[in-house]
């Protein structure tokens, strides 16, 4: 089995992945997986890699090239995918399950560090920081009321796919305001330097942090 076959086979299937991710971004990430993997990089090397393209992409905005900036936001993505294939393939080849804990760990702290300063400063450069400090703040209470549920609700998963059984009916993949669909905005946001779109961004992160309120309200 080559190595894009075994890569393939180790990401997460289409029930499991969210939507967006399983349909494009792993797409493209694989291929950026297949060059760390025969460079012999950790995954939490590629984690780092992605914080210095939503570094690249502030750099591009603070220099008003805000079409590169707009690509930088997107490779952070590709390459956030990439470091859990890596990941996953080191692990299935050392068996070591130890690297995965804290490499699962930086990688939800740097990258929602990563993407939180992108949203601030955005909205800093296009001349409205009040706009980039909402939204940002939208993007934090999505991140607090998700790892708050983990913890109070064992049950988590199975309310959260219930809810979107209802919503989108067996649609495959999960659904919602997820990491890929939020970067996809603000890459908009970023390629046109509107703060009109950032705002909306900010509106939606807002407006779903305050619908997993209500989902677990009977919990």
């Amino acid at each position: 089995m080559g190595v894009y076959s075994e890569i393939k086979k180790l990401q997460k299937s289409a029930a499991e992945d969210d939507y967006i991710v399983f349909y494009s971004y792993r797409k493209i990430s694989v291929f950026f997986t297949m060059f760390f993997v025969k460079l012999g990089v950790t995954a939490n090397f590629v984690t780092v890699l992605s914080v210095f393209a939503d570094l690249l992409a502030i750099y591009f905005m603070s220099i008003n090239m805000w079409i590169l900036a707009a690509i930088f936001v997107q490779v952070a993505i590709i390459l956030d995918n990439s470091d859990g294939e890596v990941a996953r393939y080191n692990l299935a080849r050392t068996k070591n399950p130890k690297e995965t804990h804290f490499g699962g760990y930086l990688d939800e702290v740097l990258g929602v560090l990563g993407f939180a300063i992108v949203i601030f400063f955005a909205g800093y450069f296009m001349g409205n920081w009040p706009v980039g400090l909402f939204a940002m703040f939208g993007l934090f209470m999505i991140i607090v009321s998700s790892t708050t549920a983990r913890i109070e609700f064992k049950n988590k998963e199975k309310i959260v796919k219930n809810f979107e059984k209802k919503l989108v009916g067996n649609l495959k993949g999960r659904v919602g305001f997820s990491n890929a669909s939020q970067r996809i905005l603000v890459t908009i946001a970023v390629l046109f330097s509107s703060w009109i779109v950032l705002l909306i961004f900010g509106i939606l992160a807002h407006a779903f942090w305050i619908l997993k309120f209500w989902v677990y309200r009977n919990q």
